[in-house]
């Protein structure tokens, strides 16, 4: 019988495969899933994710590792630390950070990494094959080694607070129910960019996910569900798009008594 740490590393293996085969309009929505994957990671292993990607953020990230290029395509530098854990962090953090424009992670490829042909895939996976794929064999190491060790307690970043789901309250039915009618004025209103409602509709699925287990971790609640309705709520304010979301926002943050 497979245990739920197999089980979620036969889903790292393939996840992690499709990004590394991705082409550039799918790159961003497969590192979400592949992001949102590591969240959901059985425990010990989701805490030890979380803090290991707490050691270095990309704040550092910009300024301690990358060097930007000088004129030429392909010409940035990046000086990793030598400290596995410190690199797996940066470069999570990276990954992270190419999740929120869809034109990111070949933005990133074409500075940092040089490929004879003109055409961007392939200069993105020079970009997958030298620098995400040795991560992600580092990383499925690391994590195997790792899988009965927790954090302890005090390491464990602050922002990870868990809250409870109460799924017999009758705010929680009306809670999910707003979510899918938000859902659904989504998919039908035709003003909002194919991108933005695929990378939209993902993220309210995955909303709905995490509020279905009897707990959840805010911060995760925050990243996904919270984030994409308060962005439907601003960007479509008036219109029945903006209004459902904004409605689903009022109950999330109800149910949950933020």
């Amino acid at each position: 019988m497979v245990d739920d740490f197999e089980a979620f590393m036969e889903e790292y293996d393939d996840l992690s495969d499709r990004l590394l085969s991705a082409r550039y309009q799918d790159f961003a929505a497969l590192a979400r899933r592949v992001l949102q994957s590591l969240d959901q990671a059985p425990e010990p292993t989701a805490s030890r994710i979380r803090w290991l990607r707490s050691l270095l953020p990309i704040e550092r990230v910009e300024t301690e590792v990358l060097r930007e290029p000088q004129g030429m395509v392909g010409s940035g530098r990046m000086n990793w630390p030598d400290d596995l854990e410190q690199a797996l962090s940066g470069q999570l953090n990276l990954l992270s950070s190419f999740t929120e424009k869809e034109d990111a992670a070949w933005q990133f490829a074409h500075n940092y990494f040089y490929s004879r042909s003109n055409n961007i895939n392939d200069t993105l996976h020079e970009m997958t094959e030298h620098l995400f794929e040795p991560m992600f064999i580092d990383l499925r190491r690391y994590l195997i080694r790792q899988r009965n060790t927790p954090v302890p307690a005090e390491e464990v970043p602050a922002s990870d607070r868990i809250v409870s789901i109460n799924h017999n309250q009758p705010a929680y039915g009306k809670t999910l129910g707003s979510i899918e009618e938000t859902a659904d004025a989504l998919i039908g209103d035709n003003t909002i960019r194919p991108e933005d409602r695929e990378r939209i509709k993902f993220e309210l699925d995955a909303g709905i996910l995490l509020l279905k287990g009897k707990s959840a971790r805010l911060d995760a609640i925050e990243a996904v569900l919270l984030r994409a309705l308060r962005w439907l709520a601003s960007k479509f304010a008036g219109a029945a798009l903006g209004i459902a979301a904004e409605h689903a926002l009022k109950a999330v943050i109800l149910l949950l008594g933020l």
